[in-house]
């Protein structure tokens, strides 16, 4: 027999042999809290929800948790209660609580059955504000939404850079939704006579980047300023594949509502509105995050992250044993909004334009506005330029 035959079978041998297939141990009728939960130095109504994890290998989602006590107390002796808004969902009163920056924070919970649970510490950090947003032009690979093949795309990368003057290391998370603006209008005549031109102003909210964006893919920790950090991509097209809208007329007023159809097509854009969140990390949310981003990233090999090992930061109490799942997150956020011009360029690329952060009112909708009357009806949020 040769040599490199041998040495085949050698190794063939050893990887066989080492090969074993990881099967936790999983009781499946306990229940398993599960614990997601954000405060910011933003004066909103925070929300932690509370849920019972689904039972391993079941095709049932899992139950929220109702009826809890849940609150949230910081080293100042200070206590905010957050009440059942819906089920599982808690809320905070925003005019009574507001995170502030270099408190730590803790969350309490006391579910139906009398159990306690506890966050770690969580201490909230000074806002990051990006030095600049701005766009170059591009080409990525994305999914044809007709023929759902991979198709080679013109767009821009938009990036951003964040200058660093302390001698801390930056620890940041971005999120990011991307609004497309895409207008309608319409004659519409009342007793068979008299036409009104009515004006359809709608959007759609997509995800551009689902992944885990953190302010480094290699997990570097320099402190240097961090230069073409990628946001997402956004490809350069005139129109958006959407969902039409018909409108209800009252006659009395001219006044209309709109109505959703099941028809979608291709829309001409309008506008395209970016809205950034730029969250300042702890080193325990960073390294949290970092262990949630390798577990999604893994690719199947023999050492990659598996579910079991993403620990979070909630304990029990009064029993050690039981186990609970989630993260309660401390961050510092600030918010960006910036329109995507490809029509007008600056310096050969897409012009980015900072304007106001307003959210819209829910992730798609529209709204109508008769031409000839008063614009009482348009979303706060719509650019005009």
């Amino acid at each position: 027999m040769k040599l490199s035959s041998i040495l085949s079978l050698f190794i063939i041998g050893i990887l066989t042999s080492c090969y074993k297939v990881y099967d936790p141990e999983v009781n499946e009728d306990e229940k398993v809290l599960v614990v997601n939960g954000l405060i910011t130095n933003k004066p909103d109504a925070y929300h932690v929800i509370l849920t019972y994890a689904k039972p391993f290998n079941s095709d049932n989602m899992g139950s929220p948790v109702s009826n809890a006590i849940v609150f949230v107390t910081d080293t100042l002796g200070n206590y905010f209660k957050f009440n059942e808004d819906s089920n599982g969902d808690y809320v905070s009163d925003s005019s009574e609580f507001t995170a502030q920056s270099g408190q730590i924070y803790r969350l309490h919970i006391t579910t139906p059955d009398g159990s306690e649970f506890e966050s770690d510490s969580q201490k909230l950090f000074p806002e990051v504000y990006p030095d600049s947003v701005y766009a170059e032009f591009d080409n990525q690979e994305t999914l044809d939404m007709n023929s759902g093949l991979k198709v080679n795309t013109h767009g821009a990368n938009i990036l951003v850079d964040i200058r660093n003057d302390s001698d801390s290391i930056p620890r940041y998370r971005l999120t990011s939704k991307l609004v497309y603006q895409y207008y309608k209008y319409s004659l519409m005549s009342i007793d068979g006579i008299t036409f009104w031109h009515f004006d359809f102003y709608c959007w759609q909210t997509v995800n551009p980047n689902p992944n885990i964006n953190m302010n480094s893919s290699d997990y570097s920790l320099n402190s240097s300023s961090i230069k073409k950090h990628l946001v997402c991509f956004i490809d350069d097209n005139f129109s958006v594949w959407a969902l039409f809208y018909s409108g209800r007329i009252n006659e009395d007023d001219t006044t209309g509502i709109v109505i959703k159809t099941n028809n979608y097509g291709f829309n001409d854009i309008h506008h395209r509105i970016i809205n950034l969140n730029l969250y300042t990390l702890n080193n325990e949310t960073y390294i949290y995050y970092k262990s949630l981003d390798e577990q999604m990233q893994s690719k199947g090999k023999l050492f990659d992250p598996i579910a079991e090992q993403l620990n979070g930061n909630i304990r029990c109490k009064t029993d050690p044993e039981k186990r609970a799942i989630g993260f309660f997150e401390a961050s510092s956020v600030s918010r960006y909004a910036y329109i995507i011009d490809f029509r007008n360029l600056i310096n050969s690329q897409p012009s980015v334009i900072k304007t106001i952060y307003i959210e819209p009112p829910e992730l798609n909708g529209c709204r109508i506005n008769r031409l000839e009357g008063t614009y009482f009806n348009i979303p706060s949020f719509w650019i005009f330029i």
